[in-house]
């Protein structure tokens, strides 16, 4: 009991359905007149095939805390998966919660059992279709073979023509499975007879009479008229159905009724146990002929059916809007804006706490599906605004008062895809009919959204990894061209660092800021160790050449930056980007060009030197005058800065080089510490 009021957790699958809406409802009803407070825990499944997605769905029944609740609701017939209801059922009786199993059968134990008394009712109905009508002909169409419901109402019916000395015949007898498309097939057979049809078709349940009906009038056999057609259970859809089927049904507000009294009386006198029954209702109706077909009540049903398929319709155009701006959208404040505007009742979205900080696909069903934290966002009419909660995954929302205040139904759904759980949101069902049967729509979408997100940070995580082993097999690469010169080729980490150092500071100038955004300065950070990369078709000979290089030995040393452009088009060109082999290449091609116009391979001048190249030509003249080769000693810091100095204009970019001497002392740390090695 939290702060007076007692709380009930229903525990059920497809709310979104109307037939299980039709029990849900009247008993929420009857509970709140009662001032309980009403926990929806909804499963999109029955969680029959135990599926990955239907794991996924079970989750949410993980979300109990049986401190907080006084009692459970199990709707056994819809949530077909034993172990799951078993396991609900043993953490209330852990915590010593009463649990009410509907539609348990016996099943179940420790638990009090209210189940329907369906066999009273269906012996009702034939006794009516015998003794009222006097029919001396039936046919029956059964559910699954061996199916226990379907073989009782058999036996029922069986027993009842024997009790009036009525042959049962097998040839008008048939499995219809509960569904329409076997069900047609029985009727092929019997509509074949010579003999014509019986006078009664007594089918098991609703669904099979709805399409005997249509069957029989695509024939233009009239129900009731030539032959008299029943169902059973009183399903939704019965209510569109022309005519009116003669069924037995579930009179759900006199069952909810008798069920919140039930829960009443077993709190106060602590009763966790007992075996229950309900009766079914005979609703003599349209299709055995006891009452008259009415044409007002089939246009009201048209109409009902015309309103509820334009309502859709929108409704769809409105959930394909939302996927379609959720799906390209990654900006929270825009993400959570869009939500609010296709949020119709009052919601929070609790999100496990480390969904934005680890890898999601870690959360199962299997192992634990929710954080002991969670992070929720509020969703309420009015508010243009709320920002992130957390708090304990066990308060279910981030204020119990949330559920107190309010006299709604609560319902929660679980976000996931397939067995991996993200979260889960929680609707206050202000309009029963919108929450419970549109909601899971809305969720489902979301489900794909979230998918999306996390396939796409998946994806993004897989991409960075893969270039960062690139990087690391391109540094390498050009760590074994360098190390051919005896050195143990520091040359590029040095010249890396060096021009990251560099256009960090460049693009604090104003000439440079809008050419040297973040992302240029990294691409070009990671370019940097290819500019020697066309080193590899130099000879050792000519590379390592102690004295000074002949004209034509020089001649071939310049090719290297035409076979450095080369080597990276050829190679990286469809593995990399457009912008990063454009860039390397540029490096590896240009960065021997010279203000002036005087540098090779293309004798390029001033602004005609793409950006990167200029760059790289100050911090790699820099490296080789401060660096000791075969062919000369290291150069003084001071030494090298004084050259580079009188040089801007000529060699380098004169916007360039005051940049670099003012960070001299960056420079030499990064010189400092990665000194060559002589191997």
């Amino acid at each position: 009991m939290l702060e007076g009021h007692k709380v009930v957790a229903l525990c059920c699958s497809e709310i979104q359905n109307e037939n299980t809406q039709s029990m849900v409802y009247p008993l929420y009803q009857a509970l709140s007149q009662k001032g309980w407070k009403c926990i929806l825990f909804n499963s999109a499944t029955d969680l029959f095939r135990d599926t990955a997605f239907d794991r996924g769905e079970a989750s949410i029944f993980q979300l109990i805390h049986y401190d907080f609740v006084d009692a459970v609701v199990l709707y056994a017939a819809d949530l077909k998966n034993q172990a799951i209801v078993e396991d609900i059922i043993a953490g209330a009786n852990a915590h010593h919660k009463p649990v009410f199993v509907v539609d348990g059968n016996g099943n179940f134990s420790h638990c009090i059992d209210i189940s329907f008394d369906e066999q009273h009712a269906f012996r009702d109905l034939v006794t009516h279709l015998v003794e009222k009508h006097h029919f001396q002909k039936f046919a029956c169409i059964a559910g699954f073979r061996g199916n226990p419901a379907s073989e009782s109402r058999v036996e029922t019916f069986r027993d009842v023509l024997e009790k009036h000395q009525i042959p049962f015949s097998l040839k008008w007898f048939g499995y219809g499975d509960f569904y329409a498309v076997p069900t047609r097939a029985v009727m092929e057979r019997f509509l074949a007879d010579p003999e014509g049809l019986p006078e009664a078709i007594v089918c098991i349940n609703d669904s099979m009479a709805i399409a005997v009906c249509e069957i029989l009038n695509e024939r233009g056999i009239r129900v009731p008229e030539d032959v008299v057609v029943t169902g059973f259970d009183g399903i939704v859809q019965e209510k569109y159905n022309y005519p009116r089927l003669t069924t037995c049904r579930r009179d759900m507000h006199k069952f909810s009724l008798f069920l919140a009294d039930l829960m009443e009386t077993c709190l106060e006198h602590g009763q966790e146990e007992g075996i229950y029954a309900f009766p079914y209702t005979l609703d003599v109706s349209e299709s055995c002929g006891c009452r008259a077909c009415s044409v007002e009540s089939m246009s009201r049903a048209i109409n009902s059916i015309y309103s509820r398929m334009n309502d859709n319709a929108q409704y769809d155009r409105s959930m394909n809007n939302m996927l379609t701006k959720l799906t390209f959208e990654r900006n929270d404040k825009e993400v959570a804006k869009i939500l609010r505007y296709y949020t119709r009742s009052d919601s929070y979205l609790c999100m496990n706490a480390d969904f934005y900080e680890d890898d999601p696909n870690t959360h199962t069903y299997e192992n634990l599906p929710f954080c002991d934290q969670m992070i929720a966002s509020r969703f309420f009419y009015g508010e243009t605004e709320s920002g992130q909660e957390h708090f304990p995954t066990k308060n279910l929302l981030p204020e119990w008062k949330s559920i107190l205040e309010r006299d709604n139904l609560v319902v929660v759904y679980s976000l996931h895809n397939q067995q991996y759980v993200y979260g889960y949101w929680v609707t206050f069902a202000a309009d029963f009919n919108y929450a419970v049967q549109r909601t899971q729509r809305f969720v489902m979408n979301l489900d794909s959204c979230i998918s999306m997100y996390v396939q796409q940070n998946s994806l993004r995580r897989s991409n960075e990894q893969l270039k960062r082993i690139q990087s690391k097999i391109i540094v390498s690469f050009a760590d074994l061209v360098e190390s051919r010169d005896g050195f143990t080729g520091q040359h590029v980490k040095r010249t890396s660092e060096y021009l990251r150092v560099l256009v960090h500071h460049l693009a604090l100038e104003p000439k440079f800021r809008d050419r040297l955004s973040d992302w240029t300065q990294q691409l070009m950070t990671i370019a940097a160790p290819l500019h020697d990369i066309g080193k590899i078709n130099i000879s050792d000979t000519v590379l390592n050449k102690p004295g000074r290089l002949t004209p034509e030995e020089f001649e071939v040393i310049k090719t290297h930056t035409t076979e450095g452009g080369r080597i990276i088009r050829q190679t990286l060109t469809n593995i990399e980007s457009e912008e990063y082999v454009k860039m390397a290449a540029d490096m590896a091609t240009y960065h021997h060009e010279k203000w002036d116009g005087s540098g090779y391979p293309e004798h390029l001048a001033g602004e005609e030197i793409p950006l990167c190249a200029r760059i790289m030509a100050v911090v790699d003249v820099f490296d080789a005058l401060t660096s000791k080769r075969v062919y000369k000693d290291a150069f003084s810091v001071d030494k090298a800065l004084q050259i580079m100095r009188e040089s801007s204009g000529a060699h380098f970019d004169p916007d360039i080089i005051p940049v670099f001497l003012r960070i001299r002392s960056e420079v030499e740390t990064v010189l400092q510490n990665n000194q060559d090695a002589i191997l």
